[in-house]
Order: structure tokens, then C-alpha cells, then sequence
């Protein structure tokens, strides 16, 4: 059995990178997970990083991924098998799908879990926000996912579609769609939340002592029907 390399192609300058390693890129997500600061971390610190939902999931896809490199071809069948089960996991149970067919730079965080779609390149030391999805437009109006550079953060419910280029070391804004080219180094926020006062509420009156003894004087009516007869 051995494993064909295969090249990963940067988002934003279309520079062709050295072929993919498991171990090294599965090591650098890891690092994205560990506290920051230099020096060894001891074992429960980093088991505690691998048991991080993000972690998991960019675990799942780098092994989708090299399952793809193994031939001869008839031999990646039951770790394929493997791959799916575990797929199904990532994205029912952790609620993060990325595509084996994505292609993603080493060092991926994914800071929180839920509603996370990629289909996309996505550069080195990447960061993705909860309900991100970036990938193709809908009803086949693209051909070709997204491409985004090194040193990208994408936040919290930022939809990225369509066949564009998001610049290195941009930020994407929380609940911003992109559907346009980014330069490197740019910010892309939605539209400015808007303000304005509500309508002043008009105190009640209080009640006058005369208006409290004529409500005093009606007698309470009971909700089952008239009283019985004598």
C-alpha cells in the first residue's frame, strides 16, 4: 500500500504548497487547541485539546483525505468505510461537515460546534466561527468553491459562496455574507445595526377614592353560570 501525494494549492495567490501530511497538519490543528505561550504541554492538557469538537471533526477530514491518497485503489475501500461512519458522526453529532473534497492548510480552528458547512480551500491558521458555511452558491450558479488565504477568521453565522477569493489575513464579520472578491488584510462587516427609541409609554392615572368604592360595588359575576335556586 502506498500513499500517493497530493498538493494543496493556497486560496488567495494560487502558490502550489508542498504535498499533504497527515501527522505534520493534524499536529499543527492540534497546536491551535493548546494554550498559548512556549514550553511543553503535559498529557491532560492535550488530551483535553483533542477532545474539542473542532479538533475532532479536522481530525475526521484529514483522515477523509488520506484515505483518498492510498493505492492501489481497492485497498482504501474499508478505510473509506470508516471515513463515512465517522463523517456521519462529525456532522450529526458534532454538527460540523467539511468535505473530503475541501481543501484546508494545517493549523484549522474551529472555536465552537454547530451549523459549520466547508466545501472551500481554506488556507494555513484558518479560524471558523459556530454556523459558517462556506462553499458553492445554490442552484448551480458556481462552479468553483470559494478560496480562502492564510490567517483568515471567519465569524459567527458568516455565509462565504460562490467562486471568490478571500485575501490573506482578512477578517470576516459575524452574520456577513461575502459573495465578492476580499483583498488581503481586510475587514468585511454586515450593515450597521440600526437604533431608534420606542414610543414613550404613558403612565396609568392613579385611581381616585371614589373610583375604587364603584368597582368595590360591583358584585363579582361566577364563570359557571347563574346561581342555583332555592
Amino acid at each position: 500500500m502506498s500513499l500517493s501525494p497530493r498538493p494543496f494549492e493556497t486560496a488567495a495567490d494560487g502558490v502550489q504548497e508542498p504535498p499533504e501530511r497527515f501527522w505534520p497538519e493534524l499536529r499543527e490543528d492540534l497546536g491551535r487547541y493548546l494554550p498559548a505561550g512556549p514550553g511543553p504541554h503535559g498529557l491532560r492538557t492535550t488530551l483535553v485539546a483533542m477532545t474539542e469538537y473542532g479538533f475532532i471533526a479536522t481530525a475526521i477530514y484529514r483522515y477523509g483525505r488520506l484515505c483518498g491518497r492510498i493505492r492501489p485503489r481497492w485497498l482504501s475501500m474499508p478505510p473509506k468505510l470508516l471515513y463515512h461512519v465517522l463523517r456521519i458522526f462529525s456532522e450529526l453529532g458534532l454538527g460540523i461537515y467539511i468535505t473530503s473534497t475541501s481543501r484546508i492548510g494545517p493549523g484549522l480552528h474551529i472555536g465552537h460546534y454547530g451549523g459549520i458547512i466547508l466545501s472551500c480551500t481554506i488556507g494555513r491558521r484558518c479560524s471558523i466561527a459556530q454556523g459558517v458555511t462556506v462553499g458553492y452558491k445554490g442552484a448551480g450558479r458556481s462552479t468553483h468553491p470559494p478560496r480562502v488565504g492564510d490567517d483568515v477568521y471567519i465569524g459567527a453565522g458568516a455565509v462565504v459562496i460562490g467562486d471568490i477569493s478571500v485575501g490573506d489575513g482578512s477578517i470576516i464579520g459575524a452574520n456577513t455574507t461575502v459573495v465578492k472578491d476580499v483583498p488581503p488584510r481586510h475587514r468585511v462587516v454586515s450593515a450597521a445595526v440600526r437604533m431608534s427609541p420606542l414610543e414613550p409609554i404613558e403612565p396609568l392615572a392613579p385611581r381616585t377614592p371614589a373610583a375604587q368604592a364603584a368597582a368595590a360595588a360591583v358584585p363579582e359575576t361566577s364563570s359557571s353560570g347563574p346561581p342555583a335556586g332555592p
